[in-house]
């Protein structure tokens, strides 16, 4: 009798494993029906049923409270009136990608304006803004929805503020959709991972996968117009006590300019630092500990003789411990600035330029070593102070407290993208 039990629980058992996995293939075959725009440049795609299977939602209830309320949102998606399936593909029509559009399906049109108004508390909604068209945005978390009957599409992005007539086009021009399994050959590789990135003519790819409590990141990046050294010479940057830091090498020239885009906007001679960076190389390390900084403040004031006198008083504050290193020439150091939000020592050493904000800086002995790694960075998330307002980096410490990535040179035309992005259970 014992044995008969066993056998007929393992079989009960046995047979809703097999159930559950015909549904999930067929839930994962229904989504390759799901349509987008036939000129698509590039696809998102987001796994969402094995991104449960993997409870990541669960894996939020560790991070601080900010995490947690963006988590509480995301459980609030089924009861949205959208029809989401298996598999979620997002396209981009642009050839440098800012923006990606999806298609859905309206089961509940009702429903779905409930939870825009309440769930995510969209800044307005428009009706009629072409006929049977109506529109919604919210800047705070860059989507908009555009919808017809009961088709609707979504917009993630950047700018999407300027893109509402071609969300307008796209949701009224149905002949320039097809079917991801008519756009792309074999689309269960887009799906092997929770989250893909494809650029559609180049093959270039970035795979998120998540596993457990971290997210592995993988992908390949080619092209015929670089042609990048396989070998760099980079300075040891600190192993502990840090909030951020990393390093890149720009041979490339694109990289360069987008470097110098970076810097023009900031009070410095950014056009003759990266004429005298002829090392393309900069890195940059923020330390756990603050270091103080003795500054002066200037006063006027009239002495008895009613003349116009300077008084001069010191003082100290504490400031963030800073590190730039910059590789260049010997003209390089009198462009470098002296006072940029902070005072900045500097130390030379060789073709190597460091910049600190702490006055010791002198004292520090450098090290450096080879590499066939074109960029690293590392960033504890969890101790990045919120008044430094970046905001991918302050998105992404609502849910995770750690990122480690590094872009390899695996050819002079190829560059492979590896990294690791942790939630707040590990620790």
């Amino acid at each position: 009798m014992i044995k008969k039990g066993i056998i007929w629980t393992l079989g009960i058992i046995i047979g809703l494993v097999i159930i559950g996995w015909g549904i999930y293939i067929i839930r994962q075959q229904q989504s390759y029906k799901s349509v987008v725009h036939k000129k698509s440049k590039a696809l998102l795609t987001i796994s969402l049923d094995d991104i449960l299977l993997n409870q990541f939602f669960d894996k939020w209830q560790t991070a601080p409270k900010g995490g947690q309320d963006f988590a509480k949102k995301l459980t609030k998606l089924k009861d949205n009136g959208i029809d989401i399936k298996a598999n979620v593909f997002l396209f981009s029509l642009e050839d440098t990608t800012k923006n990606f559009y999806a298609f859905f399906d309206l089961k509940d049109e009702k429903q779905f304006l409930t939870f825009l108004k309440e769930g995510l508390e969209v800044d307005s909604i428009e009706n009629n803004v072409a006929p049977g068209v109506n529109y919604a945005y919210q800047d705070t978390n860059k989507i908009a929805f555009v919808w017809k009957g009961n088709t609707l599409l979504v917009g993630l992005g950047f700018n999407l503020n300027k893109k509402k007539d071609e969300m307008i086009q796209l949701i009224q021009s149905d002949t320039e959709r097809v079917s991801i399994e008519s756009f792309i050959n074999h689309p269960s590789e887009l799906t092997r991972k929770s989250l893909r990135y494809s650029d559609i003519s180049s093959k270039n790819f970035i795979e998120f996968d998540l596993k457990g409590s971290r997210i592995e990141i993988a992908g390949e990046l080619q092209s015929d117009t670089w042609n990048f050294p396989q070998e760099y010479l980079v300075r040891e940057l600190v192993n502990e006590n840090y909030i951020s830091k990393g390093w890149i090498n720009f041979p490339n020239e694109q990289l360069k300019i987008a470097l110098k885009d970076m810097l023009v906007d900031l009070p410095i001679s950014a056009d003759s630092i990266m004429a005298h960076a002829n090392g393309n190389y900069v890195d940059i390390e923020v330390l756990k500990n603050q270091v103080v900084q003795t500054d002066t403040i200037i006063n006027y004031a009239v002495n008895d003789n009613f003349e116009t006198v300077e008084e001069k008083t010191a003082y100290e504050s504490k400031v963030p411990n800073v590190r730039f290193g910059i590789r260049g020439d010997e003209s390089l150091p009198k462009f470098l600035p002296s006072k940029l939000f902070y005072q900045w020592f500097q130390k030379n050493d060789g073709q190597f330029n460091i910049l600190s904000t702490a006055s010791t800086i002198d004292k520090m002995q450098a090290k450096y070593t080879k590499t066939n790694s074109l960029s690293h960075v590392a960033i504890h998330l969890v101790d990045w102070p919120n008044v430094l307002k970046v905001t991918p980096i302050l998105m992404l410490k609502a849910i995770a407290s750690d990122m480690d990535l590094t872009l390899k040179v695996a050819g002079t035309k190829q560059l492979v993208f590896q990294g690791t992005i942790r939630d707040y259970s590990h620790e």
